[in-house]
């Protein structure tokens, strides 16, 4: 038998509504517990429950309850390491508070990060991370406020947990275009990066900067 799919509205979205609806995390909790999807990898299902339209809060509330549930049950049907992590201030807690600063009107207040290593970045793509953090020349922007952007299952999260600044100056989503840093921009590729920069700079807060010896310098050459 297969799982049914969360019953949700169409056309909400995590953005709209700050509430955890008790139904919808009732259906989330049933449809994680079969054993087709119990068995997928944790991003794909926060995946899917994100485009069906749960919010972090929900997800990571639906989560606590399959532990509390499989708790109960005394029969481990989740990893301990899962079940450990809904209960604790860690994995599940840190997307309970899904965007919480700006669900809540505080978008200024974002926390810095720091120096951080690709490894490090690679979290903060609105699946191992509630925050959505963008790489551009080094810089490292928190981008979460466009969750209806950059969040799982839309339109720019191919850009999110990595270094982007090749792949927006080419125009890419490839993934062999992330994380790349040695190349050569012609000045219409120059260009375009540099639009992608001023964009940033004016509708994203820079919370930290890409460890130094990961960001090799680009050379440059005339466009023909």
């Amino acid at each position: 038998e297969s799982p049914t799919s969360p019953d949700l509205p169409k056309g909400n979205t995590p953005m709209s509504r700050t509430e955890i609806r008790p139904e919808v995390v009732k259906s989330a909790v049933k449809f994680l517990s079969h054993p087709s999807v119990r068995n997928q990898p944790k991003e794909k299902q926060l995946s899917f429950l994100f485009k069906k339209g749960l919010s972090p809060k929900e997800a990571a509330q639906a989560y606590r309850e399959l532990a509390k549930n499989e708790s109960k049950k005394e029969v481990t049907k989740i990893s301990p390491k899962d079940a450990k992590e809904a209960e604790s201030d860690g994995y599940f807690s840190t997307i309970r508070r899904a965007i919480g600063n700006m669900l809540s009107g505080e978008e200024d207040k974002v926390e810095e990060v720091g120096t951080v290593t690709l490894e490090e970045l690679r979290k903060f793509n609105g699946v191992l991370h509630e925050r959505l953090l963008i790489s551009v020349e080094g810089k490292i922007y928190d981008v979460t406020k466009r969750w209806d952007l950059y969040g799982p299952g839309k339109k720019y999260n191919v850009f999110t947990g990595k270094d982007a600044t090749y792949a927006l100056a080419m125009m890419s989503a490839e993934s062999a275009s992330m994380n790349r840093f040695e190349y050569e921009l012609n000045e219409e590729h120059k260009g375009i990066l540099g639009e992608w920069i001023e964009k940033y700079k004016k509708s994203y807060p820079v919370v930290g900067e890409l460890r130094r010896e990961e960001v090799i310098k680009t050379s440059t050459i005339t466009k023909t």
